[in-house]
């Protein structure tokens, strides 16, 4: 019985958020009300307030969620590459999840340049299963098998981050200051950069 309940639960918060993604990747989030959310997902009002405080938190918990999708599944494709040099698998990885994003401008929009969210953010740390977490632990694994240490993994991988998610929005959806397949060269190369720079 318990366990009924519980999927339920789960089943209700799917929903919404299924339903909030749906409506943030299609319209501005002025403009998509907690009504319109919990009409589409088919609940009541009040069970929308079970689990977000309002439609800025369901926002939030998306985009996490939808980042650490994104680099997720670059991982994946990475282990079926073999890629054994610690600088090219980092800059595959990157690039797989930029290609996403080219392809799917709605969602470049709905993450905004929010990209490390995913890997960085406490809150989804805490709600995903722990075989989901991993970008850091990968990225240190990774440059510990080629050799490479840095004193703090997680700065070096947030300014990673943090400059891919920032300066490709730009390039991506309004070409400054470079339409984005001219840009990335320069941005793989800034990110060889870092990694070398700070390599112990």
């Amino acid at each position: 019985m318990k366990s009924k309940v519980l999927e339920n639960k789960r089943n209700k918060e799917t929903a919404l958020l299924n339903s909030a993604f749906d409506l943030f990747t299609k319209k501005d989030i002025h403009s998509v009300t907690v009504q319109d959310i919990v009409k589409k997902a088919n609940v009541a009002k009040g069970t929308f307030y079970l689990y977000f405080k309002d439609k800025y938190q369901i926002r939030d918990v998306l985009i996490q969620k939808e980042a650490a999708r994104l680099f997720q599944e670059a991982r994946e494709k990475l282990e079926k590459n073999d890629i054994q040099n610690f600088e090219d698998a980092i800059i595959f990885i990157i690039n797989q999840v930029l290609l996403c994003l080219e392809d799917n401008p709605a969602i470049l929009k709905f993450i905004e340049r929010n990209l490390s969210w995913g890997i960085f953010h406490e809150q989804l740390q805490t709600t995903m299963d722990n075989e989901e977490i991993g970008m850091l632990q990968q990225f240190t694994l990774l440059a510990k098998k080629s050799g490479y240490t840095f004193k703090r993994p997680d700065i070096i991988l947030f300014i990673i981050i943090e400059t891919v998610g920032s300066t490709c929005y730009n390039s991506i959806l309004y070409q400054k200051p470079l339409p984005f397949q001219e840009y990335k060269p320069y941005l793989f190369e800034v990110i060889r950069a870092i990694l070398k720079n700070y390599k112990d």
